[in-house]
């Protein structure tokens, strides 16, 4: 595995805990509603995870259509003036844009390129 491709993976894993940590703030700690959303999505982040490691295309074609959303979410605390306020949600959005930028990193994509037999 490049190591290209485990700074990315580190930097998901990072976006994660970020959105997480967002979220718990955001909640003010109301467990009912953090826990099932904080699951849901720490099991889409680690299958992401595994899908890339295992050099699945998909994966990877997947993560950067979403990206689109992060960046809509980005563009919308920019706009409203609340980046400052939502640090983490900020940083987690910027760092999943990294992610997608990373996945077009020349090793990454060979690590991706189909294998002759």
């Amino acid at each position: 595995m490049p190591p290209a491709l485990r700074a990315t993976l580190a930097c998901y894993l990072a976006h994660y805990v970020l959105e997480v940590l967002s979220l718990w703030r955001g909640s003010s700690g109301e467990i009912g509603l953090f826990l099932p959303v904080a699951s849901i999505n720490g099991a889409y982040c680690v299958a992401m995870c595994f899908a890339l490691w295992r050099r699945w295309q998909w994966a990877r074609v997947w993560l950067v259509m979403t990206t689109v959303i992060s960046a809509f979410v980005l563009l919308t605390l920019l706009r409203r003036g609340i980046w400052g306020a939502q640090w983490m949600a900020t940083l987690a959005s910027f760092l999943r844009i990294a992610v997608a930028a990373m996945l077009f990193l020349p090793s990454v994509r060979r690590w991706f390129a189909p294998r002759r037999t």
